[in-house]
């Protein structure tokens, strides 16, 4: 990604890489953690660092860490990583397919560990999907969290995709501090998994996806407290399975997503920004 000339046009210093929890344990997953990491240095780019399920064995994947496990975990990544100065504690938390989607103090926990261990470092509290769950999940969440919780990450791909104004508002409401949309944008193709076996598939088309990423972007305008929108993702593999919402397509040709992108941050160069005159209804 950071060596694409679209990459450049775009001239992004900011970039987004959710890790398993104990990657550094994990011989090939740190070697891919150091390398994209790396290239991001190398590219200038500030990154924001984010955990999920480890990815060591089919047990572990379903394992939570303890709290002091994650503590452990997070000093090694400070240490290898001391630059980082942005972090996402749990990544979509809330997830009904998330360890911690019915034990939001196990993730407060984990926010708390990481808020110690960093200070003056941007820590996204909990990292949220703008499901059913979310206004619960929150509120245990802030019930539990020694640490004022001063940044909160969202996924509003419902709101995003549907074209709707719906639960980013509704986070605002149920929060203080900053909001970041730490993953949204338009999808191309889902598909829902039992196993290996594929229960649905949702296709969207181009259009719709473009139409997507501008109302994704169109929803940070709907208040000041909304300061960074994370895009996912940059580039389809050559064989998608579960996800595509890339803005370039597979051999790396720009979609009308990326086009998108490109005009919102060309406005966002000029005076007034790309929000003077963007208008969102409730």
């Amino acid at each position: 990604m950071f060596a694409s000339k679209a990459w450049h046009k775009l001239g992004l210093r900011h970039a987004r890489y959710t890790a398993p929890w104990d990657a550094l344990e994990d011989p090939y997953q740190r070697d891919l953690l150091d390398n994209w990491m790396a290239a991001a240095r190398a590219a200038h780019v500030r990154v924001l660092l984010g955990f999920a399920h480890s990815l060591r064995s089919e047990q572990m994947a379903h394992t939570l860490p303890k709290p002091r496990q994650f503590e452990r975990a997070f000093v090694g990544f400070r240490q290898r990583y001391p630059w980082v100065r942005d972090w996402v504690v749990w990544n979509e938390a809330n997830h009904p397919g998330a360890l911690t989607a019915k034990r939001p103090r196990r993730a407060a926990q984990f926010f708390d560990a990481a808020a110690s261990h960093c200070r003056g470092c941007n820590i996204v509290a909990a990292d949220v999907l703008d499901t059913a769950d979310m206004v619960w999940w929150v509120t245990r969440f802030r019930r539990f969290a020694r640490h004022r919780p001063k940044i909160w990450g969202l996924h509003n791909y419902g709101d995003a995709n549907g074209l709707k104004v719906k639960s980013t508002p509704r986070l605002l409401a149920l929060t203080r501090g900053k909001i970041w949309f730490t993953e949204t944008g338009g999808v191309v193709v889902r598909r829902v998994y039992r196993g290996k076996r594929v229960l649905e598939t949702f296709r969207f088309t181009l259009r719709h996806a473009a139409r997507s990423t501008r109302h994704a972007l169109a929803l940070s305008c709907l208040s000041r407290r909304i300061t960074r929108v994370y895009l996912y993702h940059w580039q389809p593999p050559v064989k998608v399975t579960n996800w595509d919402s890339g803005l370039l397509d597979r051999h790396g040709q720009p979609r009308p997503s990326y086009k998108v992108v490109r005009r919102w941050l060309a406005r966002a160069r000029t005076r007034g920004g790309p929000c003077a005159t963007r208008k969102i209804r409730r």
